[in-house]
């Protein structure tokens, strides 16, 4: 296998601009470049394609059961257990209309109203709102990139209340690229159980971490920190599979697992991932390794890149993500250059500089506003860097010039 997969010319423009929604290039003008949803610009692995073909056109297309096909169960539980080394039976498994419906569903069965659940803010917009949604409410806990397990636990006891059910992690953290150490979730988990939290463990993002950090899932330190936590895993970032629906909630306790899997209200075929679905994720663990492999290869040069290319725009601050491929620059000092009124406090940067970037740049980034990422993100913007070297460079080239005019506009400030 070899970057070809990954190459210039790998990308199929003309069809994401048919196809590629929720911010990306069918929602774009076709002069703008979006560097936005974390969803691969790439197509998907070969055996993917070949597999789902094959099982169309044997013809039938039937109801699969209602927690999964018990191949895409036993597919997923394989996968945990050799890459994470994970207990993971395949009964645990539990087939889900993707991560996003995952965390939804979960938080319907653990949740009642007038719970409390500690958040970290930032994170994924998702987290707030199916919380809410379930009738409880989230409670943010501030955290940065290079925060250790004592300030954490800290931070987290602080709001801590008789109301708290639950504590919610994002490993690798979206939107700051942070990859928690196994000593870091040790204390943080012996931490919530010993204060009778369950832990949900969103570990979508586990597959693209950048040596020499290593993924560690929750539910592999050891059986008693496995019964109290749900793991939430999915196949959009790692293999592209986005458009097919489908992730999945790993719980090895049955009771909690049979909550989760009647607020689902699968059983009444209400909810329920689509057959194909399964079947692609069935390739892709067993087939998909090379290209996984090869796809952190490429992002990883992709990263380097994109810091390198950050740390020349004046007053901004990287930190390189140690996972995920997304990086989150502060960008709070030079959006002053937009309005020379504007308070730094005022939270709506990042807003302004999206807008003048797309505006007089032609691309498209996800501004850190508290509606996608909590009031944490105040300041910063976060960019997607799954496409090829072409594009990159073809969005810096034209961001770089008009961030040198806000810096000079900042100096005559």
């Amino acid at each position: 296998m070899t970057n070809a997969l990954f190459s210039d010319d790998a990308v199929p423009l003309g069809l994401l601009r048919e196809r590629a929604f929720n911010l990306r290039w069918a929602q774009q003008p076709p002069d703008v470049i979006p560097l936005t949803a974390a969803d691969p610009d790439f197509p998907v692995a070969t055996a993917i394609q070949e597999q789902i073909i094959r099982y169309v056109r044997d013809g039938v297309l039937s109801y699969g059961p209602s927690e999964g096909l018990p191949q895409f169960r036993e597919a997923v539980a394989e996968w945990m257990r050799s890459t994470r080394q994970m207990e993971c039976p395949a009964e645990a498994v539990f087939a889900t209309d993707s991560a996003a419906a995952a965390i939804a569903v979960v938080a319907r069965a653990s949740l009642t109203s007038g719970d409390e659940v500690l958040i970290p803010d930032p994170v994924d917009f998702l987290f707030q709102h199916t919380i809410e949604r379930a009738g409880a409410r989230p409670i943010q806990v501030r955290v940065t990139p290079a925060m250790d397990a004592e300030e954490f636990i800290a931070a987290a006891q602080a709001h801590f209340t008789p109301r708290t059910r639950m504590l919610w992690l994002c490993n690798p953290h979206n939107p700051l690229g942070a990859v928690y150490s196994r000593e870091w979730l040790k204390q943080v988990a012996e931490w919530a159980l010993g204060r009778g939290l369950r832990i949900l463990s969103d570990e979508v993002w586990s597959d693209i971490v950048y040596a020499p950090h290593r993924h560690v899932s929750l539910a592999s330190l050891s059986p008693e920190i496995a019964r109290s936590t749900v793991t939430v895993y999915g196949f959009s970032k790692n293999f592209a599979l986005a458009g097919l629906r489908v992730g999945c909630v790993i719980s090895t306790d049955p009771e909690w697992r049979k909550q989760i899997i009647a607020a689902s209200d699968a059983s009444s075929t209400v909810f329920g991932v689509s057959v194909l679905s399964q079947i692609a994720v069935i390739a892709a663990v067993r087939e998909g390794r090379p290209w996984l492999a090869e796809f952190l290869r490429h992002l990883e040069k992709q990263r380097d890149y994109v810091a390198e290319r950050l740390s020349q725009w004046p007053g901004v601050t990287v930190n390189p993500p140690q996972g995920t491929y997304v990086i989150f620059p502060c960008v709070r000092h030079l959006a002053c250059g937009l309005d020379a009124n504007a308070d730094e406090s005022s939270g709506n940067e990042a807003e302004r500089l999206c807008e003048h970037l797309r505006e007089h740049a032609r691309v498209a980034l996800v501004p850190g506003a508290p509606r996608w990422f909590g009031p944490g993100a105040s300041g910063h913007l976060r960019i997607s860097f799954a496409t090829s070297r072409r594009i990159l460079q073809q969005a810096f080239d034209r961001m770089d010039p008009v961030i040198k005019k806000l810096a000079a506009a900042n100096q005559r400030l």
